[in-house]
């Protein structure tokens, strides 16, 4: 589903947290159940730093495994034309018009072997959002980055146990790596759903019941309200002024956006990473 990263509200504090660890270079474990809003967190700090910083921060969404992540980041580093980078090229004889067969002909230690080059030599900030569970492999680059390239990394997990998020429990450990996102205040909730409405132009159709029961299916996940709203917008899930609150619930949590339990919540919001 698409993100909608403008809408945005009721996030001070866990603005403040992620822009003090940013300036001070320490990484983060981002962690929150589906919807409560990371991704959105994440891009609107990165937006909000200065210029010289925001350019060095890179920003990897989704990985096919270890080498595809590899790859990624590389490729972002090639395009802020990371000097390393630029000068391992030179020696190999790869030009840069040649860069994305260099690229696909490496193989994952010689890939390690470049970022772990450019992120000792650069100073960069590094974002891992939408992966799967973190391998033990992954978690390894993730340490080698953070302990000896002083490169923090900033890990969005979707998830509260191990199982979920992976090899990360010997990686963040405590207050200071860890910054938890979950649901909405009953009145920012209320909020971020009436802004929604105006947003995707909802104002002409039934709200009556759409505006309680859009607060009880999403949890009050800004996520969720947003995705929800932005579904109801479309004209599959109306019938007349009617919104199809039902059949657009079903869809929401077929798309794999399922908001968490009251169970889940709690959990999450109890200390440590496993709840």
């Amino acid at each position: 589903m698409r993100s909608h990263p403008e809408i945005f509200i009721d996030r001070k504090e866990e603005v403040q947290l992620l822009k003090k660890a940013i300036n001070e270079r320490r990484s983060l474990l981002i962690s929150g159940p589906a919807g409560a809003g990371k991704t959105m967190l994440t891009l609107k700090v990165i937006s909000e730093l200065p210029e010289m910083l925001r350019k060095n921060c890179l920003y990897v969404s989704g990985m096919k495994g270890l080498q595809d992540l590899l790859k990624q980041i590389v490729h972002l580093l090639f395009d802020l034309d990371d000097p390393a980078l630029r000068s391992r090229l030179r020696r190999e004889g790869a030009p840069p018009v040649t860069f994305k067969k260099w690229l696909e002909a490496q193989p994952s230690t010689r890939l390690r072997g470049a970022l772990y080059q450019s992120a000792a030599e650069g100073q960069y900030w590094l974002f891992l959002d939408h992966l799967p569970p973190l391998t033990h492999s992954a978690s390894r680059v993730v340490k080698e980055l953070i302990r000896m390239r002083a490169t923090p990394v900033y890990l969005l997990a979707r998830g509260f146990s191990e199982r979920e998020i992976g090899h990360v429990t010997d990686i963040y450990w405590g207050d200071p790596h860890q910054l938890a996102v979950g649901a909405l205040a009953n009145a920012s909730a209320r909020e971020l759903v009436e802004d929604c409405i105006h947003r995707f132009g909802l104002s002409e159709l039934d709200l009556q019941d759409f505006r309680k029961e859009v607060l009880h299916l999403s949890g009050c996940l800004p996520g969720a309200i947003v995705q929800m709203c932005a579904l109801a917008a479309q004209p599959q899930y109306q019938y007349g002024s009617q919104i199809k609150l039902k059949l657009l619930h079903i869809d929401y949590l077929m798309s794999g956006q399922k908001p968490a339990s009251a169970s889940q919540e709690r959990s999450w919001q109890a200390p440590g990473i496993d709840g």
